[in-house]
């Protein structure tokens, strides 16, 4: 027997996938033959997902880029304006602290007045357990917008 027939019958039963010319004529390993896979119909290309996959972690590998140093003057403009933002904020902290301790002042005062062990006293000295106060301001992360209705925007399901 030659060296090429030792080796066919002597190899796994992987090599009946080569190439029949790579199996009978050559002496060296032989190279496997890659099968075509069949797409599906509806199935999506293969690439498009790696591509936005490398989109995103391009875009969240991206250097840090920081903002030109502004000059002088805008420096300048910048800081005058946070300086008076600051003040402004402020005033409008220390007003609105002013006013609810003189509103405390004025109760405990009225309380006071009431005459002793009379109903009145003791409905103004119950703790009120209700909601908070409609007129009372929410906290919102956006200051409101003008004009702006969110039922529009609202998602309502009408199962």
């Amino acid at each position: 027997m030659t060296f090429s027939l030792l080796l066919r019958h002597s190899r796994p039963l992987s090599r009946q996938f080569l190439a029949p010319s790579q199996r009978l004529l050559s002496d060296e390993p032989a190279k496997p033959v890659t099968k075509v896979k069949k797409k599906k119909k509806g199935q999506k290309k293969e690439g498009v997902g790696d591509r936005n996959l490398d989109l995103i972690l391009r875009a969240l590998d991206a250097p840090i880029t920081e903002p030109p140093k502004p000059d002088e003057e805008e420096a300048r403009r910048n800081y005058e304006i946070g300086r008076n933002y600051v003040i402004g904020m402020f005033e409008q902290h220390n007003a609105h602290n002013h006013d609810l301790a003189c509103k405390i002042k004025l109760k405990e005062f009225a309380i006071k007045m009431l005459p002793r062990n009379s109903k009145l006293k003791e409905e103004a000295l119950k703790e009120d357990s209700s909601s908070p106060p409609l007129w009372r301001p929410i906290p919102n992360y956006t200051p409101p917008i003008p004009g702006f209705d969110p039922s529009v925007f609202a998602n309502l399901d009408d199962d």
